[in-house]
């Protein structure tokens, strides 16, 4: 059990760096592709290596009762959350969609509460979680300034509404999580699901007339596919099947100070204390969390005393 929690905690560390960099890498290849064609050939790209490897190995594929809840988390996930980000952040400025998407653990722990599930929350928590979206408020301070400009409006709608789809998603995948379906096999159905979707949906969103698939589109999309989603992706379905949805959750509040720190090395971005003081809140919060959570367990391991 100890070691099973090791390798779920290295895998959330994974997603933490490597999905820090994907808003820049995005970036990049959507000067030269269209975002929701873009998002699209990534993951069905992602999709053919969990499909080849699941059935390299193999695998046995379970009945469809097991499987149609993971397209669903697919097309929420990566449709609706994924791709839309992909489409917002033409829009929006990097730093302000990365402190939206955030918002995430706070969706989590609000849905949680509405549908009353065994996730609870107590003090630590709570207060863990608002440390931790207080101190992405203090490293993005610069660009919650652009809430006053009507032109990001409609963006900040757009990743608003993603950011709590990918939140239905996960949540989803979470609960019809199956030993009977391998984390290669609920990677795959979820983008390819998703991935399809979007390309249903991309003649009637995207401008085709500046595509060109020049290098920099390329290797973005490469390092989308690879990092971003075939390794990360593995690395979330299995910390999700291992660790509570809050805890995973926790990584949008890791992925901003990563996406600065890479700003900063490539980009010459400003780093400053305000940034090394939010860093320090951010962390405090996750550990009050790590507490909270670690305390319910606590407590409702008396109660089966009892």
């Amino acid at each position: 059990m100890a070691n099973t929690q090791t390798k779920a905690y290295i895998a959330l560390a994974i997603i933490c760096v490597t999905w820090g960099t994907t808003f820049l890498a995005t970036r990049v290849g959507i000067q030269s592709i269209p975002p929701i064609l873009f998002a699209a050939v990534r993951q069905l790209l992602a999709a053919t290596f969990f499909f080849s490897v699941f059935f390299i190995r193999k695998g046995n594929l379970p009945k469809w009762s097991e499987l149609r809840m993971q397209v669903l988390a697919g097309l929420l996930m990566i449709t609706f959350g994924n791709g839309v980000v992909a489409w917002g952040v033409k829009h929006v400025s990097s730093g302000l969609a990365t402190i939206i998407c955030s918002m995430m653990p706070i969706w989590v722990i609000l849905i949680n509460l509405i549908g009353n599930s065994g996730e609870k929350l107590n003090w630590k928590i709570g207060i863990g979680t608002l440390m931790g979206f207080t101190g992405l408020a203090l490293i993005f301070s610069d660009n919650l300034a652009d809430f006053q400009n009507r032109e990001y409006l409609f963006g900040i709608i757009v990743i608003v509404f993603a950011s709590i789809s990918w939140t239905l998603g996960t949540m989803i995948a979470k609960r019809n999580y199956s030993e009977e379906v391998s984390p290669f096999l609920a990677s795959g159905i979820q983008t390819l699901s998703g991935g399809l979707m979007l390309f249903v949906f991309s003649p009637f969103v995207d401008d085709y007339t500046y595509l060109k698939f020049d290098q920099n589109g390329l290797w973005a999309l490469a390092y989308l596919v690879i990092l971003g989603s075939i390794i990360s992706y593995t690395c979330y379905s299995y910390a999700l099947s291992k660790l509570p949805t809050s805890i995973v959750a926790m990584y949008a509040y890791i992925n901003p100070i990563i996406a600065v720190i890479m700003g900063w090395l490539i980009l010459n971005e400003k780093l400053n204390n305000i940034i090394g003081i939010s860093a320090v809140i951010i962390l405090a919060g996750l550990y009050l969390v790590n507490q909270g959570f670690k305390a319910q367990k606590t407590d409702q391991a008396a109660l089966a005393v009892e």
